[in-house]
């Protein structure tokens, strides 16, 4: 059967209401790639962890697992959400509440310094930051599916987010780099405390959503929907593709370790990098749009392991210094950036369309939970293998790495994605 997805209407499109989704959807996700830990607190982090607090790359990559812990949960707030309404409200309340929380984390982070308050206030944002990410993308799988852009709202979350990551990367390399440790990661923190109070505020004025209550009908609708998520093929299909595509040995830790100490690269250098890269991704967005997404999601697949291994192994070629690293590390962020925003957006079309009714928030959160963990597993992995197995060689890891990609490959045809149908 027939498996692109079908276009928005012409009515869906001038819709005044779709519009000011498309606005909200664009401005939230920029918003979150600035808020997020991996925005622009990320480098001054980074940075931090290295100097202040001594840790190598295994230490700095255990010690930020446990942010992974609120992105693993992802579940457990899209059940709350699509079973329990706040103040009348499914989704608004809740987003309301939980960027007031990340306000709150992120002003006590710029407050201390000790090693153990400061995990804790990180642990805050992100519980506040990936509950509303939650909320944010159950709004835009019902409204999606509701108005038939999926794609389009997808398309726009992801370039305003890589928007968001050049100007976090560029101004979080700055940050890094002009004052001491210290006084970079709390100018940071204060500076991204903007972000969640600008969700808050639009996100209240902008959805349409009529009050609820927890009356035995809407119950009933939510727990088939669950019902629902659990016989679905598609989104076994989906979730097993997840696991094994982000199963394997990452090196952005040892990475960054390597061209702070080894290529000598500065740290306003190392923020341009993300900035490149990012610039790849929204490059990767059009593309997808343009020419990836109404073709077969077997073809994205392929094309996604093929291109994601060779921009894997293509750092081999970079690491070692030479009057040429900063060059070639600028073309390969630039490349890593496209391809690995085209195996993103493949598949999170594809998990936006197994979403179940009733249960969007829940299912999606599923799906995001499997990425976050298992590529926080990733990490921790490959920061472990390049101590204690290759004592700090970098070649083997990137290798593996590439390898366990394009072990995907072979995995396909048992997944029979290719069987799976895909507009619902």
């Amino acid at each position: 059967m027939e498996n692109t997805p079908p276009l928005a209407s012409q009515e869906s499109i001038n819709n005044p209401y779709v519009n000011h989704l498309i606005f909200l959807f664009g401005i939230v996700y920029f918003a979150q790639g600035i808020a997020q830990s991996g925005g622009l607190i990320s480098l001054p982090l980074n940075y931090y962890l290295k100097e202040v607090m001594q840790l190598n790359e295994v230490g700095a990559t255990n010690y930020l697992t446990i942010l992974t812990i609120p992105w693993a949960i992802k579940p457990l707030y899209g059940l709350v959400s699509d079973f329990i309404s706040l103040f009348g409200y499914r989704r608004k309340s809740w987003l309301l509440v939980l960027n007031i929380l990340t306000c709150i984390g992120y002003l006590w982070l710029a407050e201390i310094a000790d090693g153990d308050q400061l995990i804790m206030a990180l642990l805050l944002t992100a519980i506040g930051t990936a509950a509303s990410d939650v909320i944010i993308d159950a709004l835009m799988v019902e409204n999606g599916r509701k108005f038939n852009m999926i794609v389009q709202f997808q398309a726009v979350q992801w370039f305003w987010f890589y928007v968001a990551q050049i100007v976090t990367s560029i101004l979080g390399g700055w940050l890094a780099e002009m004052a001491d440790p210290n006084t970079g990661l709390r100018t940071a923190a204060i500076i991204t405390m903007v972000a969640p109070a600008i969700i808050a505020i639009l996100s209240w004025l902008i959805v349409k959503e009529e009050k609820t209550t927890m009356d035995l009908v809407s119950l009933k609708a939510t727990v088939t929907g669950l019902r629902e998520t659990f016989q679905s093929r598609l989104l076994w299909a989906t979730m097993l593709f997840l696991i094994l595509w982000n199963f394997s040995p990452g090196f952005g830790i040892p990475i960054y370790y390597h061209m702070t100490d080894t290529l000598k690269f500065s740290q306003s250098f190392i923020g341009h990098l993300g900035a490149i890269g990012s610039t790849g991704s929204i490059l990767g967005a059009w593309l997808y749009g343009k020419y990836i997404s109404n073709r077969s999601i077997d073809f994205q697949l392929v094309f996604s392991i093929i291109t994601s291994a060779l921009s894997t192994f293509s750092y081999l070629g970079a690491i070692t210094p030479t009057p040429y690293s900063g060059e070639l590390f600028i073309a390969l962020s630039f490349f890593f950036g496209i391809t690995s925003m085209i195996a993103l957006l493949a598949i999170l079309t594809l998990a936006g369309k197994a979403c179940p009714e009733r249960a969007e928030g829940f299912t999606f959160a599923v799906l995001m939970s499997v990425i976050n963990g298992f590529a926080q597993l990733s990490a921790v992995m490959g920061s472990w293998m390049l101590v204690n197995w290759f004592e700090g060689y970098l070649p083997p890891l990137i290798i593996l790495s590439g390898a366990a990609t394009l072990f995907c490959l072979f995995l396909l045809p048992n997944l029979k994605v290719k069987r799976v149908e895909v507009s619902q």
